[in-house]
């Protein structure tokens, strides 16, 4: 690919012929009357201003709320959650229809793989978290990633005083359970510092679903309403740090220690059409990480180091010779090993994980150059005795070591021109992948062999942003994104799906274009379109029981985002937004479904929601707030429809596929959510919150069914 010389020239002319500032302004001037009020923007507000277009969500404003860090997400503009169930299931998220592996996940600018899903979006509480940047098309050069679609940045909550203690405790629902603890302490004249970070999870998600029920008598099928039997949920996750900060060879050194577990019941599968009554997950680890920050040349040069280094267990068990039904009746079957499959499975993994992030920037004097190099290293070990063995020795194919290595670098050039009106980020990335294991030769006459990869790809990213007045501004961003096979993908998993070192990197076209309005006192309103066009999409194919992971289809499309924020009086806040996207395959050689939208992919959701603020209500010096919120999202199809029979009318908003598709459909879906808070004092406070109102079926990926009504309880406990 050639750099954009244009971009470069006009950059360059730019910054000779203007004299500008090193950074923007941390500050909204609003003119009165011989006076100047200023208002000091939070760090949400000022991420979400950036050239790299970001969804912040302002997680902190809302931590006394008894509301998952899903539900906050899912209310954001292009933001779709997609979960399997309750508290603790798998969730992914999808960004102007990406998803799965293409979006990448960081919690403070490092990646997360670490952490497995200690620390994912699906189990965090909203308590421990500042803010959520949530980045759609181009990703920061400082988060290192090869996202194809966008990323997810937990920042985590820095301590507001030298010494303070926050604690909360949410009952609800289903036997549902989340308790958090941060606590933090400074000494300001030796500098040292340290606390505790923790938090628990627990739910029995026994909430009632309609599936399918076989009559053991008829042998009819018919559609029955079941309590989920198993599919408890248990989290722990606990942290201890100390460091030092302020001395003239650190600004700051922090030692962290982590360990966390989690165990699962698997109530079913892909889908809902069988129970499972035996099967389990565990995951746990033992974290140790070390961070080092220091400026130097009078803080125009700065370093941020981050390293760590650990192993981290996992194990899937599916050993019960027999099978359940949705009314938890076991029929014992000798013949078979396992529930999910006949064979079953006791597999058990290890993964030894390294990380090195480093981060190096230098002040100009009207920008910055910004270096970040990302090294991560992953080698698997495991174990299954019912699991897939090569063909001709018959070892265990969990027993061979694999090796995966990802080094991503970038850079890139911050330039401030025109009084600081507008700022253009140019990046550039080089993703590297180094692969090493043994590949299953089902069919050959030749015993298994060592296989290693290597590959090396170019990513490049223009980002504009030019503030007109003080109230509106333009965004512009353009990017080619590489998205490198994941170790899943590549080597399989030793039980379902099988290994292909032939994958390719994915790569994507990706264009958006918005416009933000401020009136500085009560609205704000912003609208995004956006455009991608993706080249061998890395799909999981089905050949029966196995599959394997192969570059297929080719996808573009374009989608728009209206967002809006409206206070009307000074104690009522409206909000709303809405989403529409249209992504289609292309060059498709079955020319059936040439055009056809993207399966089990929503294309037009929208999210409504009203809060009030009121002071000294039940006592001096008390506040309370009440809230609702309202989502839609149309009815979509889990598999391709030819696009003949797509629904009509305007964008396909209105009637249904004219095919009988009825099996397949995740029809329209309303989630209404209503709740309170009472803030007794600064330091503690009280919610209340009512999930789905009108116990309405939500459902998800391969329509799995969501929880319905429940009713939530939070106590928040702040000392500093």
């Amino acid at each position: 690919m050639k750099i954009p010389y244009f971009t470069l020239s006009l950059v360059a002319v730019l910054s000779f012929s203007t004299k500008t500032a090193f950074a923007q302004q941390d500050t909204i001037p609003n003119t009165g009357l011989k006076e100047v009020i200023i208002q000091k923007e939070s760090k949400a507000q000022k991420e979400s201003r950036q050239p790299v277009r970001a969804t912040v969500l302002d997680v902190k404003a809302m931590k006394q709320q008894p509301s998952s860090v899903i539900e906050l997400m899912n209310r954001a503009v292009g933001v779709r959650v997609r979960q399997t169930g309750g508290l603790g299931n798998n969730a992914s998220l999808m960004l102007n229809g990406f998803e799965g592996n293409a979006i990448k996940y960081f919690r403070d600018g490092i990646p997360m793989d670490y952490l497995g899903n200690a620390f994912s979006f699906s189990v965090v509480p909203p308590t421990m978290i500042d803010r959520i940047e949530i980045y759609k098309g181009v990703v920061p050069v400082s988060l290192g990633a090869d996202a194809l679609g966008g990323a997810v940045n937990i920042v985590t909550k820095e301590p507001e005083s030298n010494q303070s203690i926050d604690a909360s405790y949410q009952i609800g629902s289903y036997n549902t359970h989340r308790g958090t603890l941060n606590a933090y302490f400074q000494d300001k004249q030796t500098g040292l510092f340290g606390g505790v970070n923790a938090f628990i999870n627990y739910s029995d998600n026994d909430y009632k679903v309609n599936v399918p029920y076989t009559d053991p008598e008829t042998a009819q099928t018919r559609k029955e309403k079941h309590k989920l039997f198993h599919n408890r949920f248990t989290n722990g996750f606990v942290e201890g740090f100390i460091g030092v900060k302020n001395k003239t060879w650190a600004d700051e050194l922090r030692l962290t220690v982590s360990s966390f577990y989690i165990n699962k019941q698997h109530n079913y599968g892909m889908t809902m059409n069988y129970p499972f009554g035996g099967v389990t997950s565990n995951m746990n680890s033992v974290v140790p990480t070390l961070r080092y920050r220091k400026a130097f040349l009078d803080n125009n040069l700065k370093l941020d180091q981050f390293l760590v280094y650990n192993t981290l267990h996992s194990s899937y068990t599916d050993t019960i010779k027999g099978f359940y039904d949705w009314r938890g009746k076991f029929t014992p079957v000798a013949s078979k090993n396992g529930e999910a499959t006949s064979n079953g499975s006791l597999k058990k993994l290890r993964y030894y994980n390294f990380i090195s992030r480093t981060n190096l920037s230098y002040r100009l004097d009207n920008g910055y150059i910004e270096l970040n190099s990302v090294y991560n290293s992953s080698t698997r070990r495991g174990s299954d005795p019912f699991g897939e063995t090569f063909p001709f020795s018959k070892i265990d194919m969990l027993q061979r070591s694999v090796v995966f290595q990802k080094w991503i670098t970038g850079l890139n050039w911050r330039l401030y021109a025109l009084d600081d009106r507008l700022t253009n980020d140019l990046s550039a990335k080089y993703y590297y992948l180094r692969t090493e294991g043994y590949e299953s030769m089902h069919g050959d006459t030749q015993m298994e062999q060592q296989r290693s990869k290597t590959k090396g790809n170019w990513g490049f990213s223009e980002s504009l942003k030019y503030q007109f007045t003080d109230r509106i501004y333009a965004r512009f961003s353009g990017e080619l994104a590489v998205r490198l096979p994941e170790q899943a993908e590549f080597f399989g998993d030793g039980t379902f799906t099988r290994t292909n070192f032939a994958l390719k990197p994915e790569r994507s076209w990706n264009y958006n274009l918005g416009v933000n309005y401020n009136n500085q006192t009560n609205l704000t309103t912003e609208v995004n379109v956006f455009y991608r066009r993706t080249h061998d999409m890395i799909m999981l194919l089905n050949t029966g029981i196995f599959g394997n992971y192969e570059n297929i289809d080719k996808i573009k499309g374009v989608g728009v985002e209206i967002d809006a924020a409206y206070s009307p009086l000074k104690w009522l806040r409206l909000s709303g937004n809405v989403t529409y996207q249209d992504f289609r395959l292309y060059d498709k050689e079955d020319k059936t479904y040439e055009g056809a939208r993207l399966r089990n992919t929503p294309y037009f959701f929208a999210n409504l929601g009203l809060r009030t603020s009121h002071d000294n209500v039940f006592k001096a010096g008390d506040k309370f707030s009440f809230y609702y919120n309202y989502s839609f999202v149309k009815a979509y199809y889990l598999d391709f429809i030819p696009k003949e029979f797509e629904p009509s009318g305007f964008l396909g908003l209105w009637g249904k596929a004219e095919i009988n598709a009825e099996a397949y459909v995740i029809p329209d879906q309303n989630l209404h959510s209503a709740g309170m808070v009472w803030s007794y004092s600064p330091k503690l406070s009280f919610g209340l919150e009512a999930k789905n109102i009108f116990n309405s079926e939500i459902f998800d990926n391969y329509k799995i069914q969501n929880e319905g009504f429940s009713l939530h309880f939070k106590v928040n406990l702040s000392i500093n």
